[in-house]
């Protein structure tokens, strides 16, 4: 060892730089200092490996000026292309798409309660997929992901990381606003209902496009400012284009694309793999997919011969007709219209007691899909309460024979849910609305007819069928917005037109013509050249704005020609339904300068680029002399911490959110206080808000 040193020249400079004579005690100390610094951070790099051996793979990008090009597209979307739902499935393939066929740079931008755990970086899928701990579900070994890149959202130090709990699973304009920079990212297509973007910033810093399944008739409530600040707006329906168009003109309808040779293709694949079975070798395509005893353990007093449908005595098709209702069941409100469609079954059943029925409920539970959200895919998390309607219990209370239904309750593998939709009789869809409606269309680009409600998309949709007029209105105050209730009879009624004419030449004709509608309207070519055509206007429409942002304005606009703030001094105020970025509060004996006001808040905003969750205005009394901020102990009267004589400011985003719990102003700034690191809570200084004394009030009272 010694002779291997000695021969060693390096070796030999190493040992004499660590001599005593050279290296003095205080040098060795700082040294050992600087080792344990640097093993702390490479054990706290090593929590975010890709591989377990190399960190993740991210260089900033440098600046650079990329104004007029659109090369990089990103996809916001909840979840991950391999994750469970069609939101998930139709990005993965439009951006395919857009890349193969348009040559655009195709990036993928989660959004959703643990995608804040993820570094920032630009990763593969299999990058990403193998993060450790795990954030993401394992990407399948056989998943195509390389027309994709995926992006580690930039660390969550905006407004949205203290308000978070209003919705966890949103992102916000600024996050957006970060990533186009961090990542160059030219365009964003951002897929959801229209607030799962926050508005926590004036705008969007490159073009954005907002692909929307609008579920009312009016777009109400701070929706339609959240609608306005999009570069763009796509509608899933003509329907909802339509309702968009009352609000902005620049908008397009782009529906989902539906592919029946896929879903056909994988119910033939998942029934190969099933006819191979030794108990299914005597066994119809339709005994397999609808095996009552297999998919439905509650009835194990069922003969083991029972099965939910037949073969007809002359070989032809199944003589009893099946009824499928198929969807998730998420929703506390039902709006899926379960319960609709399972007494509308056992009013069709009383009716037409001469038809061979059987009705298939095929659903999830909730938990089932949250197993997607964990990051070992295994088991949603413990304290996770299953949410939707008591499926079962529904169709138990309608005293229905059991040989007449089952109640389905698992996920299953694709090719079977496909299946069931091709060798169903009808698929039963009385939902309250839909946004687009994925199994209405799937359904009838197999040939099945549907049964669905009068409204929106669901009548836009239904042309292999019969869409049923609704009985009457449902008001949902918590969404701020009202759709439908189905009408039981009237669905009942469709069902029995259905199973007796379903084999004529009049309705086999009107299957054929629905598929090759489907076939040429919902095409994923068509979905393709839609956005590539919507890109180009959204960039064009954004650089014409450039000069109208807020974000751009060197100095802030006149309140008189465009407010950025809507006042009120109602401290019970109405529903959130303006177009201004803020709200303002103040008391009716409070005069406040707006145009003072606008001026700080936009300079605060914008020059100084702060964030901004709440602002109180220090107001002076009748004398002029500053008032305490917070209420003295002795006078706090249990709801009022702050005195109320302090203009209050809060983004409309944020008080929209908050204000069906919170309706009381003072409550609202109180949440939202609490829920705030100090930092983002300011305080402009007195000068534009004074008590006034009684004579002043009157003279005020008529200027406003």
């Amino acid at each position: 060892k010694k002779e291997r040193m000695q021969n060693s020249g390096s070796s030999s400079r190493l040992r004499r730089c660590f001599s005593p004579t050279v290296l003095t005690r205080p040098v060795v100390l700082l040294l050992l200092l600087l080792f344990v610094f640097f093993v702390s951070i490479q054990q706290t790099n090593a929590q975010w490996h890709t591989s377990g051996k190399k960190a993740a793979p991210f260089k900033a990008r440098k600046s650079e000026d990329r104004s007029g090009k659109l090369e990089n597209i990103a996809f916001v979307c909840a979840g991950f292309p391999w994750m469970y739902g069609p939101y998930q499935m139709q990005g993965d393939q439009l951006m395919k798409s857009l890349n193969e066929k348009y040559n655009f740079n195709t990036y993928w931008m989660m959004r959703g309660n643990n995608v804040h755990n993820i570094p920032p970086g630009v990763y593969t899928g299999r990058e990403i997929s193998n993060l450790t701990p795990p954030q993401v579900p394992k990407m399948p070994h056989d998943w195509d992901a390389s027309h994709l890149k995926f992006l580690g959202l930039p660390a969550r130090t905006k407004v949205t990381s203290v308000i978070a709990r209003v919705n966890g699973a949103a992102a916000s304009m600024s996050e957006v606003n970060d990533a186009s920079k961090l990542y160059g990212i030219d365009a964003f297509i951002v897929l959801g209902d229209i607030n799962v973007v926050y508005h926590d910033s004036y705008d969007f810093k490159v073009p954005t496009i907002a692909w929307v399944p609008f579920h009312y008739n009016t777009v109400r409530g701070s929706n339609k400012a959240l609608l306005k600040s999009y570069t763009y707006a796509v509608g899933l329906s003509p329907s909802t284009t339509k309702v968009i168009a009352d609000v902005r003109s620049d908008v397009a309808y782009i529906p989902h694309f539906i592919d029946a040779n896929v879903l056909e293709s994988a119910a033939e694949t998942w029934l190969k793999k099933e006819r191979r079975l030794k108990g299914n070798k005597n066994k119809s395509d339709r005994e397999i997919v609808f095996d009552a005893n297999k998919y439905d353990k509650m009835f194990k007093r069922r003969p083991s011969s029972f099965s939910a449908v037949e073969t007809s005595q002359d070989g032809d098709d199944d003589d009893v007709f099946l009824v499928l209702a198929s969807g998730t069941n998420y929703e506390g409100a039902d709006r899926k219209g379960w319960d609709v469609a399972i007494q509308a079954f056992a009013k069709f059943h009383e009716t037409h007691p001469e038809i061979k029925k059987h009705l298939w409920v095929h659903s999830f539970s909730s938990t089932q899909v949250m197993r997607d959200h964990d990051g070992n895919g295994n088991k949603a998390p413990p304290e996770l309460a299953p949410q939707g309607v008591d499926l079962r219990g529904l169709v138990q209370e309608m005293d229905l024979p059991p040989d007449i239904y089952t109640v389905d309750i698992d996920l299953h593998p694709r090719g079977r849910v496909a299946a069931m939709k091709v060798h169903a009789d009808v698929c039963l869809h009385p939902s309250k609305v839909e946004g687009f409606g994925m199994n209405v269309l799937e359904c009838q680009s197999v040939g099945t007819p549907v049964v669905t409600t009068k409204f929106r998309a669901m009548e836009d949709f239904t042309r292999n069928g019969i869409s049923v007029p609704p009985a009457q209105w449902e008001h949902l105050a918590a969404l701020g917005g009202k759709w439908v209730m189905p009408d039981v009879k009237g669905v009942a009624k469709a069902l029995a037109e259905i199973g007796k004419k379903r084999k004529t030449a009049e309705w086999k004709k009107k299957s054929k013509d629905a598929v090759e509608w489907i076939k040429e309207e919902f095409s994923l070519d068509r979905v393709a050249a839609g956005f590539d055509g919507v890109l180009k206007l959204a960039l064009e429409t954004h650089t014409n704005n450039l000069p109208f942002m807020l974000s751009k304005m060197k100095e802030a606009p006149s309140f008189a020609e465009r407010p950025i703030f809507h006042v009120t001094t109602d401290v019970h105020p109405k529903q959130a339904d303006w177009d201004e970025e803020w709200m303002l509060y103040h008391r009716p004996d409070v005069r406040v300068d707006y145009e003072m006001v606008q001026e700080m808040l936009h300079d605060l905003t914008t020059k100084e680029g702060e964030m901004v969750s709440l602002a109180f205005i220090v107001c002076k009394d009748v004398r002029g002399i500053p008032i305490e901020f917070q209420v003295e102990e002795r006078d706090y009267d249990g709801v009022h911490r702050f005195n109320t004589e302090h203009p209050i400011l809060l983004p409309t985003w944020a008080f929209a959110q908050a204000q069906q719990n919170f309706p009381y102003i003072h409550n609202t700034a109180w949440m939202l206080a609490g829920n705030s690191d100090q930092q983002f809570i300011k305080m402009f200084p007195p000068g534009a808000a004074q008590v006034m004394n009684p004579i002043e009030i009157k003279t005020y009272s008529d200027e406003l």
